[in-house]
């Protein structure tokens, strides 16, 4: 009792020590995309962690791709070199971090920029890119603005906001290319030649190098092998729940500011696709969620970390969420999750590796499935795999200084199968899952270490 209590503290030192350095950390990794930073070419650079793809750049003289954000904002990469951009879907994440350090504004600054993307060009964009005009990434920006309002109580920014992304939502996520015959929506980019028409300059759409099943798949992730090679033919767990909470949190966001009638028509768009997703989705032979093709009107057999974002949405049973928590032995190994139970064939030729797959554990995934597994009682699971994946955080840390991208939660290293690129240093959403998961591991013990 007394070596466990004295590694308790030890934890909860080197934990409460990387936190403070975080802390001071933020200012640093604010990055701007202001008139004089697009003008600026070493700013505007397209950053790649490999040296061939690096020649290729310089040999290529590419115009400048970075576009205008009226507000700093956090990147993907923070203050280390990698991924300069704003991401659509590390923000959330990013922000979980900062609300908990009350850095209020950089969260407003975050979702004004986000806002303003939808407004000048129709979604969120995966990242503030030319080459990202033809899509967005998983929606979460909703939940970030209910989250910054139970932090604020600022009204103004739900009155701002709602009509905004009202929009996106109807116009975007329920548009011709994401629609299918199920009612539950696909992933797919603008550039894709097999869409008819957009509104986006061609010139701008080519500068998209990826195919069309690429493109797709990045807007949920880059890359992996539970869509069988082409996400168009299915409806993704994570974009459909990523909607359903996005309709929850319209739903509140009418009600607070009074519109009845659309807080209505949101709790019955998150009520249908609920129930579409539970009905072709969960496999009751398995007790799990699949991913499933509608094209061939069948669940792919890929076993992923997926499926614990039914639990995040809210549109899981007890019974169904019983049998999900009894599944994480798949996943769970000594040092946190990984991605998918075991690492499947690529589909895609140009990759022998996928990154979102076996071996590889990574930051938002762990900070989803925690909050999933509390949600519905299941905090022991969720305690436990929060001290795994933070104290490897915390380990590599203090023996290399840096926090990282993705981590191999099998063996408890940074030795990954590279898909394009090595594991690179990253502050973003590693730095999040730090301040987060530590504040939910050490909230009910603090007092005793």
């Amino acid at each position: 009792m007394e070596r466990n209590n004295k590694e308790l503290k030890t934890f909860y030192r080197d934990w409460t020590d990387l936190d403070t350095n975080i802390q001071k950390w933020w200012n640093k990794d604010l990055r701007k995309s202001q008139e004089d930073e697009l003008l600026d070419s070493s700013i505007n650079k397209i950053w790649y962690a490999d040296e061939e793809h690096q020649k290729k750049e310089e040999m290529a003289n590419e115009p400048p791709t970075l576009l205008y954000l009226p507000f700093p904002y956090i990147s993907g990469g923070g203050s280390e070199s990698a991924f300069p951009e704003m991401y659509c879907w590390d923000i959330y994440f990013i922000n979980l971090g900062l609300l908990a350090h009350q850095r209020y504004d950089i969260v407003r600054y975050h979702i004004i920029n986000q806002l303003f993307m939808i407004e000048r060009y129709g979604m969120v964009l995966n990242g503030n890119r030319t080459f990202y005009l033809g899509r967005s990434q998983l929606p979460l920006h909703a939940t970030s603005v209910e989250n910054y309002y139970r932090h604020t109580k600022e009204r103004d920014m739900l009155f701002r906001a709602y009509p905004i992304l009202k929009n996106e939502f109807i116009n975007y996520w329920k548009a011709d290319h994401h629609h299918t015959p199920t009612g539950l929506a696909t992933n797919r980019d603008l550039s894709d030649p097999e869409l008819s028409s957009t509104d986006i300059p061609k010139s701008l759409l080519q500068q998209n190098q990826l195919r069309p099943e690429l493109s797709a798949e990045a807007e949920v992730l880059d890359f992996t092998s539970i869509f069988d090679g082409d996400i168009r033919q299915c409806n993704p767990l994570m974009t459909n729940c990523a909607l359903i909470r996005y309709a929850k949190t319209l739903k509140w966001m009418a009600g607070e500011i009074g519109l009845k009638e659309d807080s209505r028509f949101w709790d019955q768009e998150a009520r249908d696709r609920s129930a579409r997703l539970n009905e072709l989705c969960w496999s009751e032979e398995k007790g799990f969620f699949f991913e499933y093709n509608y094209k061939r009107g069948k669940q792919l057999p890929y076993w992923s970390l997926a499926a614990y974002w039914t639990l995040w949405a809210g549109i899981a049973d007890k019974n169904k969420a019983r049998r999900l928590a009894e599944h994480l032995f798949r996943f769970e190994h000594p040092y946190g999750l990984s991605q998918t139970d075991k690492m499947y064939p690529s589909p895609h030729p140009e990759f022998e590796y996928l990154q979102w797959d076996y071996p590889s554990g990574w930051a938002p995934m762990h900070m989803i499935v925690c909050d999933a597994l509390s949600a519905y009682g299941y905090s022991q699971q969720a305690t436990r795999i929060a001290k795994k994946f933070l104290k490897l955080q915390i380990d590599l840390y203090k023996s290399t200084n840096k926090l990282w991208e993705k981590y191999n939660c099998v063996n408890g290293s940074l030795e990954l199968p590279r898909e394009r690129y090595p594991v690179v240093p990253l502050h973003g959403w590693s730095s999040a899952s730090v301040v987060y998961l530590g504040r939910k591991l050490f909230e009910s013990s603090v007092g005793h270490v």
